[in-house]
């Protein structure tokens, strides 16, 4: 069973992100971020294919649906940025005592 997460081991990780929306149409926001869920997981059968050096038929057609999904979401959807040059978030909070 897994642990829980307690807030008192929280470090303010989460908070380092930018959300990032690239349209302000809802609907087709919402439809963007419901194609990044097939897109990522056409993405791991991808690459567990690809791990096995299989590059056979169901590879391409993985990597050919996980490729087309992830156009709107990438597009139109929303997207987490994390900068890394901004020195903000390389203090040294993050670094382990």
């Amino acid at each position: 069973m897994k642990g829980s997460i307690k807030m008192e081991d929280y470090d303010g990780y989460l908070d380092k992100f930018i959300k990032e929306h690239s349209t302000k149409n809802l609907p087709l926001r919402w439809f963007a971020n419901l194609c990044e869920l097939p897109a990522h997981y056409h993405l791991g059968k991808a690459l567990h294919y690809d791990d096995h050096d299989d590059h056979g038929f169901t590879y391409k057609y993985h990597a050919f649906l996980s490729h087309w999904f992830y156009k709107p979401y990438f597009k139109w959807g929303t997207v987490y940025r994390l900068d890394l040059d901004d020195p903000d978030v390389m203090s040294k909070s993050w670094d382990k005592e």
